[in-house]
């Protein structure tokens, strides 16, 4: 144990600890980035084929699709990570993936 310990302390005198410990906070932080805009598209697809069911007319649908996913970013608390137009393209875009419009 007291051999650990002094590994350590070499390591944090040379900076190597610290080093490592940025990099891997950036890279569970873009981990994390990357999950919350892959949900973020999964439940923008979700909205709109939701809306898409309903019998309502377009601007109405893409209102409930809007409305649908703000609320699955209010409940998991991310709706401060996604403006209001990336929401609004995000509905387009899976409107147009759900159509074949690639």
């Amino acid at each position: 144990m007291d051999q650990l310990i002094k590994i350590l302390v070499a390591l944090f005198d040379s900076g190597l600890l610290g080093a490592v410990t940025v990099f891997g906070v950036k890279y569970l932080i873009s981990i994390t980035k990357n999950k919350n805009i892959l949900m973020f598209e999964k439940w923008a697809l979700q909205a709109v084929t939701l809306a898409d069911k309903t019998t309502l007319e377009n601007p109405e649908k893409k209102d409930l699709a809007t409305n649908f996913l703000t609320e699955r970013l209010n409940a998991n608390k991310l709706n401060y990570k996604f403006s209001e137009d990336q929401v609004s393209a995000a509905i387009e875009l899976a409107l147009k993936e759900l159509k074949g419009n690639n």
